[in-house]
C-alpha cells in the first residue's frame, strides 16, 4: 500500500521522480527504489514527504484512507468550509481516482453534487438543533 500511495501522491501533483529526489537530496534512482518497494524510507524521509504532500504518515503508510488526521482536517475551519475546499479540489484536479480507477466526469459531478447536498442537509439539521436548544 505504501509504494502505491507514494507514487500516487507524486503523480497526482504532476511531479516526476527526479523532482522528489531533488527535494530529498538523493538520486532519482534511489527515490525510484522507494516507489518500487526495494528500499525503505527512514523516519526523517517519511516525515519530510508527509509534510511536503500535506498528508499524515498514517495515510502514507496505508493505515488510513483519510489523508490528514481529523483534528488537522477540522483545525481552524468550519466543516462546511473544508468540504467546499474538497469540492474545489475535486473540480480542479485532473488525475483523481475513485476505487483505484480514473474518475470520469460523470462520477466527479455526482460526487460534487452528493457533497453539496450533504452540506445543505447538515446545515438544515444544525439550524433546527440550534433553534431547539434556544427554547
Amino acid at each position: 500500500m505504501f509504494v502505491k500511495r507514494l507514487r500516487q501522491l507524486r503523480e497526482d501533483r504532476g511531479l516526476k521522480q527526479k523532482d522528489i529526489a531533488k527535494l530529498l537530496n538523493i538520486t532519482t534512482s534511489a527515490y525510484g527504489y522507494y516507489e518500487q518497494g526495494k528500499r525503505n524510507l527512514d523516519m526523517n524521509t517519511l516525515k519530510t514527504l508527509s509534510d511536503y504532500y500535506n498528508v499524515s504518515t498514517d495515510y502514507m503508510l496505508g493505515r488510513t484512507d483519510i489523508p490528514v488526521p481529523i483534528e488537522t482536517f477540522l483545525q481552524d475551519k468550519q466543516v462546511d468550509e473544508k468540504l467546499n475546499d474538497l469540492i474545489e479540489e475535486i473540480s480542479n484536479s485532473k488525475n483523481l481516482k475513485f476505487n483505484n480507477k480514473q474518475m470520469n466526469t460523470q462520477t466527479r459531478n455526482f460526487l460534487i453534487k452528493m457533497i453539496t447536498n450533504t452540506c445543505d442537509i447538515a446545515g438544515e439539521i444544525n439550524s433546527i438543533v440550534s433553534d431547539n436548544s434556544k427554547k
